[in-house]
């Protein structure tokens, strides 16, 4: 039996004349390939990293902290212990939740999981719960809490390195629905978490590659996020489909210097 051959949609996609000379997904691909230059830009950003004690500090410290902002002291994350096998096989997309709150702890195993500190390394760098390019950790997580017993309705944002929340602003459902052309992905959410990128971070030692690495890593929190909830018994769905400049106005980034990558709803799962 022969084995039928998929569709090849290209024609769809570029057109009968192929890829247009000013496609921007060929020309971000173009200039984020790694060549010579690149590499000779990674390796004098390596060795400004080597030889200066204040950027090792500050790689150390990466995120961006609000000095002045209050903060709530996350509880200490405690995940069930399952077969990681069990958890993967069991891992949905679900939609649909429940009102029911979330607890303050349940929303702490899952930002911890998805990008909390996990140990030291080299020059007393925290390390991750993910693998980061040259550990520089791009990310922010940022939170809308709407129903987490113990937490006001605010907009927060993660700090891995305090293991706390700093409390940015109030935050209402009303606004975040029109985020997104699906609003029913968010309509009973208990919380939303938005992770981002500042761009510089990976660029400053890996050029335009520093992107394609921002982009692997917001997938790596994603996942930790969706399989820590699924462990949890919570409902969770990764969303890709935002609209940018509302997400970044929303939480305040300038969409240049830093921007929204991903948007992951949580929330108790509708009962049937």
């Amino acid at each position: 039996m022969s084995t039928p051959q998929s569709v090849n949609w290209a024609p769809w996609v570029f057109g009968e004349e192929g890829v247009a000379l000013d496609d921007a997904a060929e020309t971000f691909h173009e200039a984020s390939r790694i060549s010579r230059v690149a590499l000779d830009h990674r390796n004098r950003s390596a060795d400004l990293l080597e030889r200066s004690r204040e950027l090792r500090q500050t790689i150390a410290r990466a995120g961006a902290r609000r000095t002045e902002a209050h903060t709530v002291a996350l509880p200490d994350s405690i995940l069930p212990r399952l077969p990681l096998d069990e958890v993967v096989a069991a891992r949905r997309s679900r939609r649909h939740y429940h009102p029911r709150p979330v607890a303050l702890e349940e929303l702490s195993a899952t930002l911890q999981t998805g990008y909390g500190v996990t140990g030291k390394g080299p020059g007393d760098v925290q390390l991750r719960s993910v693998p980061s390019g040259g550990a520089l950790y791009p990310l922010d997580a940022y939170v809308a809490a709407l129903a987490v017993t113990g937490l006001e309705q605010r907009l927060y944002r993660f700090d891995p390195l305090r293991d706390c929340l700093e409390i940015l602003r109030p935050v209402a459902r009303s606004q975040l629905e029109p985020l997104t052309p699906y609003p029913e992905l968010v309509a009973n959410a208990s919380a939303v978490v938005f992770l981002t990128a500042t761009f510089w971070r990976s660029r400053f030692k890996y050029g335009q590659r520093g992107y394609r690495f921002a982009l692997l890593e917001a997938g790596h929190v994603a996942q930790n996020v969706l399989l820590a909830a699924t462990a949890l018994g919570l409902a969770s769905v990764p969303l890709g489909g935002f609209f940018d400049r509302q997400v970044n106005d929303l939480l305040e980034v300038d969409g240049l210097h830093e921007a929204a990558l991903y948007v992951i709803p949580l929330g108790r799962p509708e009962e049937n």
